[in-house]
């Protein structure tokens, strides 16, 4: 039975301390990209100049943002240029990332500006984690002239009203619920579910919130309440949802409803945000979305393989569910309901055992295991064709594509967010040792995906099974919030493992600085990357009086030239403010870690950057440019082992996005694979979706092999040679909620069937 919300809200302590046991019965789930709920103009969500007002709200968000624009949970300004309509408004957003930037507004005046109100983000009030429910409030207190931020009941920022133009609206705008306005449309749009979304014409106190946190249905003629979606009535496939008060009605927008079916309300297919699966089990095709009225009790599912090149790559089909949709984890299936063997082109997976119910929104993964002799390069392709119920009538969608996938020789996934008490990964890294075992490293970002400066780990995990499994994570160096590593890089000759990696002060957001630069530091492995040295501080040996600025290396991997010099690349500002030049230097030893130099000049203006041998002992550096769409590749080489270096010039058929990425020799004698073949991965698109692999038999003159690893979202990837001839490539992946780090292993054969046109 639901609580009812007191008029006075006033609230026992009793039932403050169940606070955190509130159960989210009537909630609504928007996608991210097109839902969202228009609420007509109204005096009621207007702030008046003398007025308080609050609004809080629950949300259990999919999605963090920290490229393009941040996720809108309520909408009431404009974002667009000035001009004489009346442009203020309020939007209030949530996760720009999950500890420094939880909850955060925009407050505009009439001109639109922001500059005499609050602009700005709110910390949460402890380290919070993604995919959970949080209640937050915003609570304008005039009779303290303050703005007020709340994260489950506890004050987490405020700001000064300014004195000389009080902040407060009353504009014509409609009022969005999961979407910010921009020319009329929304924007920024929000993933996740709400619940509970409250409008207030008076600020509550601490207390009040408490009490707001813990009610699930609320009375219409609470104090100073004005509006209220508790979603307490809604179903799926309503097009319209009443508020409380009875005054305010929310219309659905981008949802399906067309479905003409007596209980299923809404049905989404869609493939994953990759391209590829591997040999093995539990390879996520795709995604299925459906949404209930009432729950029923799931019996066949019946899925097409009509397209899949050869039936017998495939094991056997399995459903599962999950809580939540942004990602499927082998490691942890979720609930298994339905499963069948592909015997046939349709084939019917049967519901396992318990009778599994669905109910709301279920999220139902399909899920290939597929044979350990599958031919590379085969395509699998999936469709679904008809669900049936126990109740319901049979159902057949008319769009169930799950779109195909290509299998490679391997498919695994290493790091995702929210594991070992982490809400971010990024930054990988791999090398392969003499015995075969792969070691990767990658930022432990516990807090943020944010770069330096945050509290962040660098870590490691280890194979030794090329790939397929990996181990618990080994710490390397331990960050703090005062003082975190990141962005690692590793060398190896095949037994010991050279790390270099950066600390402190900013790489990107607060700049590092003659007074306080960024931090350089070294750290070896002798057995195989399970025991570490503890890190040495290289800054001053690095950057000399030539960059009081300070700098970073281009993360990922560095090399082990043929006359023993350990070789890194970095990027050293030559200005201290943000966005100013950077200069690529080789940052190298040649006496096994104890000491480090820098080159000259390696390219001047340059970013993260990797260095190749070649075949007569040259050096190559491969350079990321400063644009933000794609731009030809810029590489420089040097015929004195880095002393000296050429031009810049750029590989007119390697074009892709600003971002880091990988150079790689795979071989340099003749042998089965070919000689002097070079690997490069890039993203290939104006942003950063399409992470491709290309292939070089010349030693990067031209490019004429390319495969995609990954067609939809993703960012930094590296390369390692395995003993047996394959390539392993560490990525990352599917930016929902924050990255997946997978690892994938590919033939050359493969990559040199992909001959580009």
């Amino acid at each position: 039975m639901k609580k009812t919300f007191l008029v006075s809200l006033a609230l026992s302590s009793a039932l403050a301390a169940t606070a955190s046991d509130v159960k989210h019965r009537s909630i609504i789930e928007l996608d991210g990209t097109k839902q969202y709920l228009s609420v007509p103009a109204h005096s009621d969500f207007d702030v008046a100049p003398n007025e308080s007002y609050t609004i809080s709200l629950w949300f259990n968000s999919n999605r963090t943002y920290f490229w393009g624009p941040t996720q809108r949970v309520v909408g009431r300004r404009l974002n667009t240029k000035r001009d004489s309509i009346d442009r203020s408004g309020y939007d209030l957003m949530v996760l720009r990332n999950t500890a420094k930037n939880f909850v955060g507004a925009t407050l505009s005046d009439r001109q639109g500006s922001a500059k005499n109100a609050f602009d700005g983000w709110a910390p949460s009030a402890e380290k919070s984690e993604m995919r959970h429910w949080y209640h937050v409030a915003w609570v304008v207190d005039r009779s303290a002239n303050k703005i007020r931020f709340y994260v489950d009941g506890h004050e987490t920022h405020n700001a000064d009203i300014s004195a000389s133009e009080p902040w407060h609206t009353a504009n014509e705008l409609p009022l969005f619920i999961g979407a910010g306005q921009e020319e009329g449309k929304a924007f920024a749009h929000f993933g996740g579910m709400l619940d509970n979304l409250r409008f207030y014409k008076r600020a509550l106190s601490p207390q009040e919130l408490l009490a707001d946190r813990a009610t699930e249905r609320i009375k219409p003629r609470t104090k100073g309440l004005v509006a209220a979606f508790d979603f307490d009535g809604y179903k799926i496939g309503d097009t319209t949802i009443r508020d409380v008060t009875g005054k305010h009605t929310a219309t659905l927008m981008g949802f399906d409803t067309s479905i003409e079916h007596a209980n299923i309300k809404s049905f989404t297919a869609r493939r994953t945000n990759g391209s590829l699966v591997g040999r093995g089990d539990t390879q996520a095709l795709g995604l299925a979305t459906v949404g209930l009225r009432t729950p029923d009790v799931l019996q066949e599912i019946s899925i097409s393989l009509t397209g899949t090149t050869q039936l017998s790559d495939i094991k056997a089909l399995k459903i599962y569910e999950t809580a939540n949709g942004d990602r499927y984890d082998h490691r942890n299936p979720g609930r298994l309901v339905a499963e069948g063997i592909a015997t046939e082109e349709l084939v019917t997976l049967r519901a396992a055992k318990g009778n599994p119910t669905l109910s709301n929104l279920s999220k139902l993964w399909v899920v290939a295991d597929v044979a350990e002799d599958a031919t590379e390069g085969n395509i699998i392709k999936a469709e679904i064709k008809n669900l049936k119920f126990a109740k319901s009538k049979n159902f057949t969608p008319d769009q169930g594509s799950l779109g195909e996938q290509t299998i490679v020789l391997g498919r695994t996934l290493v790091w995702t967010p929210g594991e070992n008490r982490s809400a971010h990964y990024r930054i990988p890294a791999l090398v392969r040792l003499d015995n075969g075992s792969l070691v990767a490293a990658i930022d432990k970002r516990k807090n943020s995906d944010y770069d330096l400066p945050e509290d962040i780990d660098v870590e490691v995990k280890i194979s030794k099974d090329y790939g397929k499994t990996w181990s618990e994570p080994i710490t390397v160096a331990q960050g703090t919030p005062e003082h975190g590593y990141g962005d690692a890089a590793i060398a190896t000759d095949g037994k010991t493992i050279h790390m270099v990696m950066v600390a402190g002060s900013g790489l990107w957001f607060y700049p590092s600085a003659a007074k306080k630069p960024l931090e350089m530091y070294y750290s070896q492995s002798v057995d195989g990357g399970k025991t570490w040295t503890p890190v040495k501080d290289i800054t001053a040996m690095v950057q000399t009086d030539r960059y009081p600025n300070g700098g970073f290396f281009g993360s990922g991997n560095g090399i082990i030239t043929s006359k023993g010099r350990i070789a890194f690349v970095a990027a050293m500002r030559i200005d201290a403010k943000w966005g100013g030049q950077m200069d690529n230097v080789m940052v190298y030893s040649d006496d096994n870690g104890a000491t480090w130099q820098a080159s000259p000049v390696a390219r001047y203006n340059g970013d993260e950057a990797k260095v190749v041998e070649l075949a007569n002992g040259d050096l190559m550096i491969s350079s990321r440019n400063r644009a933000y769409k794609a731009t030809p590749r810029t590489y420089v080489t040097s015929e004195d082992h880095g002393m000296t270096w050429s031009g810049p010039r750029v590989w007119e058929d390697l074009s892709g996005n600003a971002c880091n990425a990988s150079l790689t020799r795979y071989s340099k004698e003749d042998g089965k694979g070919g000689k002097n073949i070079l690997l490069h991965t890039l993203l290939e698109a104006d942003n950063r979706t399409n992470l491709r692999i290309y292939m070089s038999e010349d030693e990067g003159k031209t490019w004429p092999y390319a495969r995609t690893l990954c067609l939809g979202e993703a960012a930094y990837s590296e390369i390692a040679i395995l003993p047996d001839g394959t390539i392993g490539i560490i990525s990352e992946e599917d930016d929902r909620p924050a990255y997946d780090i997978y690892f994938t292993r590919i033939s050359l054969d493969w990559l040199r069937a992909g001959k580009r046109q």
